[in-house]
């Protein structure tokens, strides 16, 4: 998906409570992302309802968190994530690493080159589908709970970070950003469950950890 699709995609009507919506006026989704606020985005985290409120802001059905274990002693609100986390996706032991080649090392998952690179890996799209039919499993159980979904890498700006993205997007039913990494099918099972999707970035944006 280019970058002009992407943007002109999320662009449309919202009601008060920032969802987007059909031209019929049903409601499509809504999810927020900690990194973007809609402005310098290209369209992979999607955009930030204007003027929410915590009070306004339904609790999260699905939060997706992606994190780079080389930053697990740091302080912050995840920093115990993955005690907390229902699905946890690790992808350091099976999946190479983009961060072994020089020309992606200072890159991030912002980075088209980087999403290509993560998500042309052999396997990695079965898994992020496999993911998306656990993340249907607890949701028809039947206690409702919010569920938490980390997905793990080494530094957090590459492999986490881009599978976390395209679990936003197929969660979310947003079949056509699915389609862009290749996942448009999974995308297909959750649409117009208006689930409220949450994407959290806890190491995207933190430097390079030389190894």
């Amino acid at each position: 998906m280019s970058t002009d699709n992407a943007m002109a995609y999320d662009v449309g009507p919202r009601d008060a409570e920032g969802w987007k919506l059909h031209d019929d006026g049903t409601r499509v989704h809504r999810y927020t992302c900690t990194i973007h606020d809609g402005q310098d985005c290209d369209g992979h985290c999607g955009p930030l309802p204007a003027a929410a409120t915590a009070e306004e802001t339904p609790a999260p059905d699905v939060t997706i968190v992606s994190v780079g274990r080389l930053h697990d002693q740091g302080e912050s609100e995840w920093g115990d994530v993955l005690q907390r986390a229902t699905i946890a996706l690790d992808l350091r032991a099976h999946f190479r690493d983009p961060h072994v080649r020089a020309d992606l090392r200072q890159l991030t998952a912002h980075d088209q080159v980087v999403r290509d690179t993560v998500m042309g890996t052999p396997g990695v799209r079965e898994v992020l589908a496999a993911t998306a039919l656990q993340v249907q499993g607890f949701l028809a159980g039947p206690t409702a709970a919010p569920l938490t979904v980390v997905t793990q890498c080494a530094g957090g700006r590459h492999r986490a970070a881009t599978t976390a993205m395209a679990l936003r997007a197929v969660v979310a039913g947003d079949v056509e950003e699915a389609a862009a990494y290749g996942l448009a099918d999974a995308a297909e099972q959750f649409v117009g469950r208006d689930l409220v999707v949450d994407l959290v970035h806890r190491d995207l944006d933190k430097g390079v950890v030389e190894r």
